[in-house]
Order: C-alpha cells, then structure tokens, then sequence
C-alpha cells in the first residue's frame, strides 16, 4: 500500500509542478511542446508500476533509451545536411568573389576599369553568367574609336575581353553581358 502512496504522491506532485511551468511559459506557442512532452512523461510515470508488477519496467526503459537514441541520430541527419547545404553556399559565394577577382584582372589588362563584375554560378561551380559595368581609363580624355566586328560594332577592348572571357571560362557570348559607360 505504501507504494501505491508514493506513485500517487509522484503524480500529485508532478501535476502540479506541470501546471506551474505552464503558467510561466512566455509564449503560448510553447506550451503545446511542453504539454507533449509532459504527456508522455505522465505516461511512463503511469504505466512504470504497472510494468514492474507484470516485470516489464526495464524493457520499457530500453524502449525509451532506444527511441531517444534515435530521434537524436535523425537531428544528427538534419543538423549535417543543413551544415553541409551551408558550407556549399560559402564555397560558391567565395568562388564567385575569386572569379569576379580575375576578370577585374583581365578588364585591367584591356585598358577598362571595371566598376561593377557580377558572376553566377550553376550548383556545378560552372559559369553561368557574368555582368561586366566598364568605363575607359579616365586618364584618357578620347574615346577610342568603335570597330566593326561580325557580331556588330564594339570597342576593340571590349571584343578582346569578350574572347577572353569566352575562351577562359568556356562560356558562349550570350553568357557575357558588358556594359561600357562613356
């Protein structure tokens, strides 16, 4: 009798300790997690002299260790999958900032200034497209003179560094999108 007291006196106490937490939540969106969690708690507290009448407390415990075991290697799963989806990203920000790095370059080299290089990438790390905003040195105050090409008229330079990018990053000439300001 006395331990039917005692599992009595449990719950009591634990009820009332439940009631107060709830009470003292800050958000109301909390409290259904809190109530499901407590719901399962009164449950192994209900059903664990039960079982130990019947002999069965210690498969109820393994059960638990068990299914919080794993419940904790699926948060594993996610919490490795979002990491690497992140780490991905960063390489793929940093790699276009590497890019963007060598076409300033290679605008350098064609007498421009680049105000603005823009790349994308595909999720394979390919070229997708690159935005190119060019001025002409400002030490000079002409212009130079617009050439006739097959693909219509440009700047000299402005072929030149479309070549380049094309041949350096095996892109087509609808992939290069360059702007020059005069």
């Amino acid at each position: 009798m006395e331990s039917v007291y005692g599992w009595v006196k449990n719950l009591v106490c634990f009820y009332i300790f439940i009631t107060a937490v709830l009470h003292l939540l800050p958000k109301e969106s909390y409290r259904k997690y809190v109530r499901f969690f407590t719901g399962m708690l009164l449950v192994i507290m209900v059903l664990t002299p039960i079982l130990s009448l019947v002999g069965n407390e210690e498969n109820l415990y393994e059960k638990i260790e068990q299914t919080g075991f794993f419940q904790q290697m699926e948060n594993l799963k996610l919490d490795t999958a979002y990491l690497e989806a992140t780490q991905k990203e960063i390489y793929q920000e940093e790699y276009e900032k590497a890019i963007c790095m060598d076409i300033e370059q290679m605008v350098d080299r064609q007498e421009l200034e680049a105000k603005k290089v823009e790349v994308q990438l595909t999720e394979e790390y390919l070229v997708k497209h690159i935005y190119i905003e060019a001025e002409f040195l400002s030490g000079d105050t002409r212009y130079p003179e617009k050439a006739a090409f097959s693909e219509g008229t440009e700047y000299p330079q402005v072929y030149e560094l479309q070549k380049e990018l094309e041949d350096f990053y095996q892109v087509e000439k609808k992939q290069i999108e360059i702007v020059v300001r005069e």
